[in-house]
């Protein structure tokens, strides 16, 4: 996920309120990072954490979560973060399931009611999360009553999932992306399926080629996305000669 709206009911919640501004801070960083990682609301093994890892990650300090609060607790040796929003979770990896499908393809699937772009969201508490740009959808309809002029026609997908999968690896064993073999499949989906839901445009310009843009999103992702818990305090990328 890359965006997040807290609903008015979170923040007027007994949770939030009762918190104090610490937790609160330390709360927002937590499920920022979380709806990155798109872990459910569960940081696994973040037990064993130091700073360095909890700095790396979620920007926040060991001592910061060490004790459970309404906002977020130890279920073991995961992290539990309160409110996140697994509706919008679920949506997007159907979304994203639908993208990868479509790219092993070459294009889209063709279908009477086109896919929204990137608008996901969650009912929860009758609150809706929206994990992606909401404005979207409405500007898609003020551009269709400006007439056909206002309109980009669909762009053919210029690659396949398969396709960035190997330009990435071959990438990463040159050592231009900081990326393990097990991130790649992942980040090609999520590269693949963002353009195409915007119609292989990038902040509203065309993209013209693919290959850098792919680079230039794996890179971001590499950032975004460290290795999985298991290397403690260790660098996430000192072992990119393994690649």
């Amino acid at each position: 996920m890359e965006y997040i709206n807290i609903p008015l009911y979170v923040i007027r919640s007994n949770e939030y309120i009762g918190a104090d501004p610490t937790q609160r801070a330390t709360w927002l960083s937590l499920i920022a990072w979380s709806c990155d990682q798109e872990n459910m609301g569960r940081i696994a093994g973040a037990r064993s954490w130091g700073d360095r890892r909890w700095m790396q990650s979620c920007g926040v300090m060991a001592s910061e979560v060490a004790d459970s609060c309404g906002l977020f607790h130890w279920d073991g040796d995961d992290l539990i973060v309160t409110f996140y929003p697994e509706d919008a979770q679920r949506e997007i990896e159907r979304k994203r399931e639908i993208a990868r499908a479509n790219g092993r393809k070459g294009g889209r699937k063709p279908t009477p009611e086109p896919i929204p772009e990137t608008n996901v969201g969650s009912d929860v508490g009758n609150q809706p999360w929206i994990a992606n740009e909401a404005s979207l959808e409405s500007e898609k309809k003020g551009k269709e009553k400006k007439g056909k002029e206002g309109i980009h026609p669909l762009t053919p997908s210029p690659c396949t999932v398969e396709e960035v999968e190997d330009h990435l690896r071959a990438a990463a064993f040159a050592g231009r992306v900081r990326l393990t073999p097990d991130q790649i499949p992942d980040c090609a989906t999520a590269y693949w399926g963002s353009r195409d839901a915007v119609n292989w445009t990038r902040n509203g310009i065309p993209v013209t080629k693919w290959q850098s843009d792919a680079i230039s999103f794996a890179t971001s992702y590499a950032v975004n996305h460290p290795p999985p818990p298991g290397n403690g305090d260790k660098d996430p990328y000192s072992n990119l000669e393994e690649l």
